[in-house]
């Protein structure tokens, strides 16, 4: 059952750039100002704020934050406007403390924004053994996919792939959780003198050329850039399910060929009911199974979302007129 728990105050102190949840739902990871708030779900599904979290430099903004798989550990990436710093919990006798493992930090040129961060699910890597791998994007249209040489010492971490796609500033990005198939979305946002539009591009893993290619686009946006996209679990589906947040919120079943072209499926199911979708759209998350889709909105909305022949606005959930 959803409860709408007030977790942080509406003081001016507060200004939550993040918020991530990790791989078993239980704990989250709420970004403050320089600081990594963490909470942890009870046994009566109520969120209660952990004694230890993280804090970086007060001259530092926490911008992002990303949990890795369980496999390798409590393990936390956060990032800062061109910094990023690997934490871990280690236990001690009186509860444990989260270390900083990364001294110095991955870093990035001043000039660059590092604007998204996401951990692989575990079974990316070469050959798709199980590898720790971090992939991140800049303002500028740099992706750059970094694995970890040790994990269990998180100190050494070696450039896989550098992809530089100056055409575009990239603003999000998501891995595909489907173990048949590396993949990563990226969104895009270009203004000129008649607006600003996004693209979705994908780049994908080649088994045959062992490296990371650019693949085709999925959608275009003509109105606004993209916001946050999301790959749906695939439980045995046949295609890929992502969505993408932008001007309005988009659903694409979609294959891709032997030459990485996007090949749309099922479009007269993903269309998305137009009376309820008018609204800009900001971040999403999908259930474990795939089948109902979490959006925020502008209007400081929670939006549910299911398929039923078209996408559909099932509850929508509003926090004390605070926005979302």
């Amino acid at each position: 059952m959803l409860q709408p728990n007030i977790l942080l105050d509406q003081s001016p102190s507060h200004c939550i750039k993040d918020v991530a949840v990790n791989w078993h739902g239980t704990k989250m990871a709420v970004c403050s100002n320089n600081c990594v708030i963490i909470w942890s779900m009870n046994n009566q599904q109520k969120w209660i704020k952990e004694d230890v979290g993280i804090e970086l430099d007060k001259l530092k903004t926490v911008q992002k934050v990303s949990w890795a798989h369980p496999e390798f550990g409590q393990i936390i990436a956060v990032s800062t406007v061109n910094e990023i710093s690997i934490w871990e919990f280690a236990a001690t006798d009186c509860g444990g403390q989260w270390c900083n493992r990364t001294s110095p930090p991955l870093s990035e040129p001043r000039h660059l924004l590092i604007r998204d961060i996401s951990f692989s699910p575990s079974y990316f890597g070469m050959g798709r053994s199980r590898a720790l791998d971090l992939a991140y994007c800049t303002d500028s249209g740099l992706l750059k996919i970094r694995r970890c040489k040790d994990a269990r010492l998180l100190k050494d971490w070696e450039t896989v792939k550098e992809i530089c796609y100056v055409k575009d500033s990239f603003t999000c990005l998501a891995w595909n959780v489907t173990p048949s198939c590396s993949m990563i979305a990226v969104g895009t946002s270009d203004s000129s003198a008649n607006g600003t539009h996004g693209e979705v591009k994908l780049f994908q893993y080649d088994d045959f050329k062992n490296e990371w290619v650019a693949g085709d686009y999925v959608t275009k946006s003509p109105n606004s850039q993209i916001h946050d996209v999301a790959f749906a679990p695939n439980p045995g589906r046949s295609f890929h399910t992502l969505a993408i947040a932008g001007a309005e919120l988009e659903i694409i079943d979609f294959k891709v060929t032997d030459h990485f072209k996007v090949k749309r499926v099922n479009q007269d199911r993903n269309k998305v009911d137009p009376e309820q979708n008018r609204v800009e759209v900001w971040k999403l998350s999908w259930s474990s199974l795939g089948t109902t889709l979490c959006a925020t909105g502008d209007d400081g909305l929670i939006r549910l979302w299911k398929n039923n022949n078209r996408w559909e606005c099932t509850r929508t959930i509003k926090f004390n007129g605070m926005a979302v």
